[in-house]
């Protein structure tokens, strides 16, 4: 994989790092941008142009929501959009809509879709 070895792809285990970051089951903002700050410039720092863009696949708020964590949840969408502006860095999430069960999960499935700037169903 060339893209691991050019560090231009970094994988990181999403249940490790979302562990590090939680206090009392929410996410500390200072902790969260100690942990995810480095492997964003990590990667802008590979990347070829003199202004790389970053992409970043998050699953720790999917994580917190399958663990009933709305509040978690939404506070992690709320961070990654702050550091999607300090590092200019594209932010895509990904959730099992099975996650949502039906009308009594209808508002957190809105408060979340809220959080980003585009929703794409699938």
């Amino acid at each position: 994989m060339d893209a691991i070895r050019q560090e231009i792809y970094i994988s990181v285990d999403a249940a490790k790092t979302f562990s590090t970051f939680m206090i009392n089951d929410m996410p500390d903002s200072g902790r969260f941008i100690e942990v995810v700050g480095p492997f964003i410039r990590a990667a802008a720092k590979a990347g070829r142009r003199d202004h790389p863009r970053v992409a970043s696949c998050g699953e720790c708020a999917a994580l917190s929501l399958a663990e009933g964590k709305v509040g978690a949840a939404i506070r992690l969408e709320q961070l990654w959009n702050t550091l999607a502006t300090t590092y200019e860095v594209d932010i895509l999430c990904g959730y099992a809509l099975n996650s949502f069960r039906g009308e009594e999960d209808g508002h957190v499935f809105q408060n979340i879709c809220a959080e980003h700037s585009a929703v794409f169903r699938a």
